[in-house]
């Protein structure tokens, strides 16, 4: 079964849409023991980093996660459920503190940074994938360079380590991390969801693990 993690964030009914289109085994949940029991978990959402991360505390769902991928089963983490993989953010309306992730995937959250001149925050909209490691990601399979994927994000991870990006998107002068792959644990900037066929592709990927 899979489980698709109720904490409070964000629309979800076009993901639940997509994962239904392969298969209906899954649920969108909140219970701690269903959610233990899951081979397989999604992390969706919308919204601001530490709320996001105040609800996965307050609720039990984060030890919950740390057991799921200690015991090597797969986690797809999208949009705002990408950036809680990372260690910290500081997406906060506490001036000068950081807030604590999940700290699956080695890397800061942090704001664009750039010229505003040039480009608009948030990064919303559609872009192309670069430099997707064909041989090493299994997310991917069948998604070719240059496919465009939907965005809407104002924050985005920096000190990745290269082995764990499989694919970067460039926006506001810079490139960084659009996908994550380490070990059991998955990770999309973007909308995959909202990202038509290709996107749809990657929720099969997932499914298919």
């Amino acid at each position: 079964m899979i489980a698709v993690l109720d904490f409070g964030m964000g629309n979800i009914h076009s993901l639940l849409k997509a994962v239904s289109l392969y298969t209906d085994k899954f649920e969108f949940t909140s219970d701690l023991d269903k959610i233990r029991k899951a081979d397989k978990i999604i992390l969706p959402g919308d919204g601001h980093f530490d709320k996001a991360m105040e609800n996965l505390n307050a609720s039990g769902f984060s030890e919950v996660l740390k057991e799921h991928v200690a015991a090597n089963k797969p986690l797809l983490g999208i949009c705002i459920g990408y950036q809680v993989l990372f260690e910290d953010s500081d997406e906060t309306s506490k001036k000068g503190q950081l807030i604590g992730g999940l700290g699956f995937i080695r890397g800061k959250i942090r704001k664009f940074e750039g010229k505003p001149s040039l480009t608009k925050v948030p990064h919303m909209g559609w872009n192309k994938l670069f430099e997707i490691k064909a041989k090493s990601t299994k997310l991917l399979k069948g998604i070719q360079n240059e496919s465009f994927m939907y965005f809407i994000h104002s924050y985005r991870p920096v000190g990745v380590d290269r082995t764990d990006a499989t694919a970067n998107c460039r926006y506001y002068g810079e490139s960084f991390p659009a996908v994550v792959e380490k070990g059991s644990v998955f990770g999309t900037q973007f909308h995959p969801e909202k990202s038509d066929k290709l996107g749809l592709q990657i929720i099969k990927n997932f499914i298919e693990l």
